[in-house]
């Protein structure tokens, strides 16, 4: 099992820690990833519910995590860009 912490990106956001089986992990990250965005997968993942589903099914406590194996990003790059231009002001 691996960690995935997701963050959305919002002002507000909420950082969310969740388990997922070894499989759904190298599905969504491959073998040399630590750090996805959501807007960088095919269609086909993006649209897999049932694995969605696995996802966010097991979020952890975060005071019992060991270790985050994965970032996932489920905002656009863009909105990234945007928002690092604004802190650097």
């Amino acid at each position: 099992m691996k960690n995935v912490e997701v963050i959305d990106g919002a002002l507000n956001s909420r950082f969310e820690i969740y388990e997922v089986s070894d499989a759904d992990f190298e599905r969504l990250y491959g073998t040399d990833q630590a750090e996805i965005y959501l807007d960088d997968m095919g269609e086909v993942i993006q649209n897999d519910v049932e694995l969605w589903n696995r996802v966010y099914a097991r979020e952890v406590e975060r005071t019992q995590v060991r270790g985050i194996h994965g970032i996932l990003h489920t905002h656009p790059k863009a909105k990234v860009a945007i928002l690092e231009q604004q802190a650097a002001r």
